[in-house]
């Protein structure tokens, strides 16, 4: 099977070379080539017969979904925290909501815990941040407190000077 089209190309691209008005030859007859419609302009490098695209894998469905899921439960969750206290951030990357809070007290971090249903869940510090896991809408969760450490120090040395033995 040949391609009707390919005597056509060389004929123009022959005139372009042998009939030039231009000092770029290779330029006119690609412009003519163009002006024919004999340039492919496939923008889709699977749409060339014989190129087969590929099925997506089970884990990058997955994977997508879970995105998804997090971005839509990250709006839904951004309307939500409008009165919360400690100027919340709410953000979704990587399937996981991600909420970044300042508070001003304990009471506010509490406050945040008890708004994502964390409960008791062991909480990792950064030393300038506090970061506890948790599942919101069946979503992964992450609350990040900025200065949470320092106000639970604050709270230990308040129990340290009222504990204090005077001599």
């Amino acid at each position: 099977m040949t391609n009707s089209n390919i005597e056509r190309a060389a004929r123009t691209i022959a005139a372009a070379i042998v009939h030039g008005t231009t000092g770029d030859p290779a330029l006119e007859a690609a412009q003519v080539l163009d002006e024919l419609g004999l340039l492919a302009q496939s923008t889709d490098p699977f749409s060339t017969p014989g190129k087969n695209r590929p099925a997506p894998s089970p884990a990058a469905v997955a994977a997508l979904d879970q995105c998804r899921r997090a971005k839509n439960v990250a709006d839904t969750a951004r309307a939500q925290a409008v009165g919360m206290p400690g100027k919340p951030d709410v953000s979704a990357a990587g399937g996981e909501v991600r909420f970044v809070v300042h508070p001003r007290s304990l009471a506010d971090w509490k406050q945040w815990m008890h708004a994502l249903g964390v409960g008791d869940a062991r909480a990792d510090s950064t030393g300038v941040s506090m970061t506890v896991r948790c599942t919101v809408g069946g979503v992964r969760a992450r609350l990040v407190g900025i200065g949470v450490p320092a106000l639970y120090g604050e709270q230990l040395a308040d129990l340290g000077r009222r504990t204090a033995v005077r001599p």
